[in-house]
């Protein structure tokens, strides 16, 4: 029996042991994390300039023209919430300066529709938090999803892709359709998508009516007020879109910018920021080169559209001399 207790041991041990090397060794190789997660492993202290927001924040704002004169950041993920966006500024805020603009992206989403952790996908979507946010701002979190994504993440993965991986076989995904137009793709089709993302799906309870999201629209005033508490100027903004996605919205859903603006006019009430709504900018909604698809810039829109926040809001009003 003690012969066999110390082989078990010795077993476990040895088991042990190789889970941890191949667990070193594919975090060295592994190259899955897209750009825009990794981008947290290296956020700059002194933050003056920088945009929260979901997809339409990630991809709206390129600061490469003014990066040789300000420090800036963007902290916008795919998909992400209003909540996730105050979760981030609440982690990450102490790298922001005082006097910083601080550009909140308004998407049509963000203010209606179920919460996020009752929708499908919710969590292969938060998985991406739990390595860069402590366990006390991940929602649902979970000690066992957090040993899998952050400390043993080869046993989390397909064996196919395990194997990939040790073999020097991870490619990483970066911003390769950032680089693309919307001239290239059929623009109507991806408008009538985007309207069934953002204006339908999971937006309407049992009795046909739209959901406003409060939890939501409680961390847009808790952000606002963390920025302000900060000393930083928090601007909302919603970023420009091609003519065929806000078109599909008026005529699928005829009263949607009557709520949406209706709650957007109450913050700025309630709160005293400024919003400035590009959506419908003319030097925009036909811009096809500007744009990857009917209501994401791509990186040479992104980066007119920054100099132009620059211009009209930084400069015109003077925010320059508090940065």
């Amino acid at each position: 029996m003690k012969k066999f207790i110390i082989k078990l041991v010795a077993f476990i041990v040895a088991i042990t042991v190789i889970i941890l090397i191949v667990n070193s060794v594919y975090i060295k190789l592994d190259k899955s994390n897209p750009d825009y997660i990794n981008k947290f492993e290296d956020i700059p202290d002194k933050i003056q300039i920088c945009n929260f927001g979901s997809s339409h924040g990630l991809y709206g704002y390129n600061y490469e023209d003014i990066e040789d004169k300000y420090k800036c950041f963007n902290f916008g993920l795919v998909s992400q919430t209003l909540s996730y966006d105050y979760r981030l500024f609440q982690y990450y805020g102490d790298h922001i300066e005082e006097g910083s603009v601080v550009f909140i992206t308004i998407s049509y989403f963000s203010l209606f529709g179920k919460d996020e952790v009752n929708e499908d996908d919710f969590e292969s979507k938060n998985k991406r938090y739990y390595t860069i946010l402590p366990p006390s701002l991940i929602k649902e979190y979970n000690f066992k999803t957090d040993l899998l994504v952050r400390r043993l993440p080869s046993l989390g993965v397909d064996t196919i892709v395990l194997i990939k991986t040790l073999l020097g076989d991870s490619t990483g995904r970066n911003f390769e359709e950032w680089q693309q137009t919307a001239m290239d793709i059929d623009v109507d089709k991806d408008a009538q998508a985007a309207y069934v993302r953002h204006i339908e799906k999971n937006k309407y309870n049992e009795g046909g009516h739209r959901i406003v999201n409060q939890e939501e629209i409680d961390a847009l005033y808790a952000l606002i007020e963390a920025c302000k508490e900060k000393g930083a100027i928090p601007v909302l903004i919603t970023t420009p879109y091609l003519s065929e996605y806000v078109e599909e919205i008026k005529e699928n859903a005829p009263h949607f910018y009557d709520d949406f603006y209706a709650i957007v006019n109450r913050i700025v009430k309630d709160t005293g920021v400024d919003y400035y709504d590009y959506a419908f900018d003319e030097r925009f909604t036909d811009a096809y080169a500007w744009f990857m698809n009917s209501d994401h810039l791509n990186r040479d829109g992104a980066r007119k559209f920054v100099n132009i926040l620059m211009q009209e809001i930084i400069y015109e009003k003077g925010l320059d001399k508090l940065i």
